[in-house]
């Protein structure tokens, strides 16, 4: 008995970790610095609706490593993963509207599109977008300026460790410096 449940579960669970290998070794070409190799492996994936293969091929279009340059492909791609609930896209697509040189001019406000995106991950707690954000009411950009609101994002983003919000708030960088 006990071992037809082990079996089952490894029958169960090959498909899941078949489905997760072709994006680990993309990932392991990413670190490697073989983009164009990457770019190849994620193409079909992102295509397939794998967030992760959205997020990572749309900031290979941003930068153009492996592939042309391409901010509007890697805006579609970050969005697609971002609706997908992949935090760190929502967080690349609002830095797409932040340091981008063509989807800004294409956008009717890129400061407030990229406070958006930047708020969409600072609410689900990733530390960079809470930093983003707060830099965002402190020049009022794409949002009402506000010292308050400022600090309380920035302060959610030293809590979570970020860096650049420690020492802003004077607290060091968590480094012991």
């Amino acid at each position: 008995m006990l071992k037809r449940l082990c079996l089952s579960l490894v029958l169960l669970a090959g498909p899941v970790l078949a489905l997760a290998a072709p994006v680990d070794d993309a990932i392991a070409l990413l670190d490697a610095g073989k983009y164009e190799e990457a770019a190849r492996q994620l193409e079909p994936l992102a295509e397939q609706g794998d967030a992760t293969a959205q997020h990572r091929l749309a900031i290979l279009y941003f930068y153009g490593h492996g592939v042309p340059e391409d901010e509007n492909r890697a805006l579609d791609l970050a969005r697609r993963s971002a609706e997908a609930g992949n935090v760190d896209a929502m967080f690349l697509a609002g830095n797409i509207y932040v340091f981008g040189h063509t989807v800004p001019n294409d956008a009717d406000d890129p400061d407030l599109e990229a406070a958006k995106w930047f708020y969409e991950a600072a609410s689900r707690d990733h530390a960079e977008a809470e930093y983003h954000l707060g830099l965002l009411f402190l020049a009022g950009k794409g949002v009402i300026r506000s010292q308050e609101e400022a600090m309380k994002w920035i302060g959610r983003a030293a809590e979570h460790g970020h860096a650049g919000a420690r020492n802003f708030l004077g607290g060091g960088d968590g480094h012991g410096n």
